[in-house]
């Protein structure tokens, strides 16, 4: 970490020394997020934290397929819930316990709880969704039903 403080003035003195046309901008310009994020973060080679896992929303045509990616995770650790048409993945990964004895360069395995939540289409039945867990993947199938469209019904105005 030291190195990075120590460095900040010079590259900053370099970057506004440095031509600023439009030939140096553009060859500079794929580099940018890359060089400011090893130069001005602290931490430049730490990833966001799991949010959620990643997901797949697939219409089979009498069926909406969902597949989540779970690696890592047991059947147990995981909730499935749907209501209101949103279905809810959720779980705990458990935290792993980190060696004091080892100088990550890089620490991408997260740990904690997560949530993530789908809008499902209007003619989904939500009592017949079935889910298996299989190799780290969550597949939930939620089978499609006619949607009921209430008869117009004309309303007498009086006056």
């Amino acid at each position: 970490m030291k190195k990075f403080l120590l460095s900040l003035p010079v590259v900053a003195v370099l970057m506004t020394a440095a031509p600023a046309d439009a030939q140096s901008v553009r060859i500079r310009d794929p580099f940018n997020s890359f060089f400011d994020a090893m130069m001005f973060d602290p931490r430049p080679f730490e990833m966001p934290q799991f949010a959620g896992p990643k997901m797949d929303v697939a219409d089979l045509k009498d069926k909406i397929e969902v597949k989540a990616e779970l690696p890592g995770m047991e059947k147990d650790e995981v909730t499935l819930t749907c209501e209101n048409g949103i279905l809810t993945v959720s779980g705990k990964r458990k935290q792993e316990t980190e060696e004091k004895s080892k100088d990550y360069y890089m620490k991408e395995i997260s740990s904690g709880s997560f949530s993530r939540s789908v809008r499902l289409p209007e003619n989904i039945d939500e009592s017949k969704i079935e889910a298996e867990f299989k190799n780290g993947v969550l597949t939930v199938m939620i089978p499609k039903t006619e949607i009921k469209k209430d008869p117009v019904k004309t309303i007498p105005i009086k006056g």
